[in-house]
């Protein structure tokens, strides 16, 4: 099942960095406590973009995770520590309203 985004903020589509963060956390099911690590997603999903749309997507994220759709967390790690994300279990609802499927 694909899911695809169809999220308007302030008459803004989202942008395509957090379109596929978002996809990829629904579509392997990372909500709550099953978690990924936050930098080996945010490189592989925004190494394409420009710099503009790359700093639109900072500034989106940062949103996205202060608004608390995204959950952040230190992880200990063999090397040390990292942040991880999923997704917020409580705003599902609100994610899924903003999703389309087809």
């Amino acid at each position: 099942m694909l899911i695809k985004i169809n999220y308007c903020k302030a008459g803004k589509n989202m942008n395509r960095g957090l379109r596929a963060i978002v996809l990829f956390l629904l579509n392997k099911k990372y909500i709550g406590n099953r978690h990924f690590p936050e930098r080996k997603l945010v490189s592989s999903r925004t190494k394409y973009l420009s710099m503009p749309e790359q700093e639109e997507f900072e500034q989106e994220y940062k949103s996205f995770v202060n608004n608390m759709y995204l959950l952040k967390m230190k992880e200990r790690t063999g090397k040390g520590t990292e942040w991880d994300i999923s997704l917020n279990p409580r705003r599902l609802k609100e994610i899924y309203e903003t999703l389309e499927t087809e």
